[in-house]
């Protein structure tokens, strides 16, 4: 298969595999009204802390 195909490839489906979540936030967010602040988890996602494994 010529490189340049392959490359074309996979950035078509990472394209995919980004836009749905994209989709799903963006579909979210059409739908409030109002400004919903540093709560809304698709704009600010929490990364939770890690257990010290110790």
């Amino acid at each position: 298969m010529n490189t340049a195909l392959y490359l074309a490839g996979t950035l078509a489906v990472a394209a995919v595999l980004l836009g749905i979540p994209a989709t799903f936030a963006f579909l979210a967010h059409a739908r409030t009204e109002h400004d919903h602040g540093p709560g809304c988890w698709w704009c600010h996602p929490h990364i939770r802390p890690r257990r010290n494994a110790r």
